[in-house]
C-alpha cells in the first residue's frame, strides 16, 4: 500500500522523468542507509538483549524520522558550495554511484559511511563538471573526519574509566537499571542525529518538497524493517561483545560529535564515531580481547568505497553529462 502511494505520488508530482528517477534513487538510497546505519542507532540495544528486534527497529525509525524533521535542512547549505542545484543529471549520477557502494558493503554485512561515499562521490561530480570547490571547506570536512574519529576514541577511552570508577557496585542493580534505561533515551537520539546527518545529507542534494519529504519517511521505515539484519550482527556481535556500559559511553560520545558536526553543516558517519566509541570503551580493559579482523573489514571497505565513489563520478560525469 505504501508502494502504490509512493509511485501515484510520484506519477502525478508534474516532475520531469530526471527527477523521477531522481526521486526513486533518493528512495532506495535512503532505505539503504537506513537499514544500513540502524546497527549503529540501535545495534547495541539490540546485541545486549535489552529490547527486541521490532522494539529497536522501532526506536529507531522514530529517531530517524525526528532528526531528519527537525534538522534535516542544516547540512544544505555546505552541500550546496559543492552541488549546482537543479541540476538533476549530476545528481542522479551521485545517487546511483552512492547506492551501488551501499549494495556492496550490505553485501558484505558492513556498515557503510554514507558521509564518506556521498561527499567522494560529489566532489568527484563537482570536479568533472568543472565547478571550482571549496577547497578550504573540503579540507575541514576531512581533517573534521579525522579528528572526529581520534576525539571519539579517546574520550570514550576515559569516560569508560570515568565510569566504571563511579559506579556503586554495592547497588549494582539499580545502577545497570539507571543504564538500561539512559541506553534507551541514548539509542533513539543516535537514530536522531543519523536522521538529521546522514538522511539530511541525501535530503541536501535535492530541492526540498512535501513529495521529497514523504518519499524519505517512507524510505526510512522500509529500510529500517528489510535492510538491517546483516549489519546489525557484524557491529553488535562479530566488532566486540557489547556491554551496557561499553553501549552507554560509544553512543554518547558518537552523538555529541555527529550533532556537532550537523550544526556546522558538515556530513560525519556515525558509523565511524560508534566504531571509534566501541574501541576506545574496549581499550579501557586490559584483559579485554577486540577483535581487530571485523574493524579492518569496515574500515577497508570505506576506504574503498569512497576512493572507488570518487572516481566513478569523475569518469562518469566527465564522459556522459555535457559541461
Amino acid at each position: 500500500m505504501l508502494i502504490f502511494i509512493f509511485f501515484l505520488l510520484i506519477l502525478h508530482s508534474g516532475m520531469l522523468f530526471v527527477e523521477i528517477i531522481s526521486s526513486v534513487l533518493v528512495f532506495f538510497l535512503v532505505a539503504l542507509a537506513a537499514g544500513n546505519n540502524l546497527s549503529v542507532a540501535t545495534g547495541p540495544l539490540i546485541a545486549g538483549r535489552l529490547v527486541k528486534k521490532n522494539i529497536g527497529i522501532t526506536i529507531a525509525i522514530l529517531g530517524y524520522i525526528t532528526g531528519f524533521i527537525v534538522e534535516g535542512n542544516f547540512l544544505r547549505a555546505g552541500i550546496g558550495t559543492f552541488l549546482p542545484y537543479g541540476n538533476f543529471s549530476l545528481v542522479l549520477i551521485i545517487l546511483i554511484i552512492s547506492i551501488c557502494m551501499f549494495l556492496f558493503a550490505h553485501r558484505k554485512g558492513v556498515p557503510e559511511s554514507l558521509s564518506i561515499t556521498f561527499t567522494s562521490a560529489l566532489i568527484g561530480a563537482t570536479l568533472a563538471f568543472g565547478n571550482k570547490i571549496n577547497t578550504y571547506f573540503t579540507i575541514f570536512i576531512i581533517a573534521f573526519w579525522v579528528l572526529a574519529s581520534l576525539f571519539s576514541i579517546l574520550f570514550a577511552y576515559y569516560f569508560m574509566n570515568a565510569l566504571r570508577k563511579r559506579i556503586y557496585y554495592k547497588n549494582v542493580w539499580k545502577t545497570v537499571s539507571t543504564i538500561r534505561l539512559l541506553l534507551l533515551f541514548i539509542a533513539f537520539f543516535t537514530a536522531f542525529t543519523l536522521g538529521a546527518n546522514t538522511i539530511g545529507l541525501i535530503y541536501a542534494s535535492m530541492p526540498g518538497s512535501l513529495s521529497l519529504e514523504f518519499i524519505i519517511i517512507l524510505g526510512i521505515i522500509l529500510g529500517s524493517i528489510f535492510l538491517s539484519s546483516r549489519e546489525l550482527k557484524r557491529i553488535g556481535q562479530d566488532l566486540i561483545p557489547i556491554r551496557y556500559t561499553n553501549a552507554l559511553v560509544s553512543q554518547s560520545v558518537s552523538i555529541f560529535m555527529v550533532e556537532l558536526a550537523t550544526l556546522f553543516g558538515i556530513p560525519l558517519s556515525n558509523t565511524l564515531t560508534l566504531t571509534s566509541g566501541i574501541y576506545g570503551s574496549g581499550l579501557s580493559y586490559k584483559t579485554r580481547l577486540i577483535m581487530k579482523k571485523p574493524a579492518l573489514s569496515i574500515v577497508s571497505t570505506w576506504i574503498f568505497t569512497g576512493v572507488l565513489s570518487f572516481v566513478l563520478s569523475y569518469l562518469a560525469v566527465f564522459f556522459l553529462i555535457p559541461h
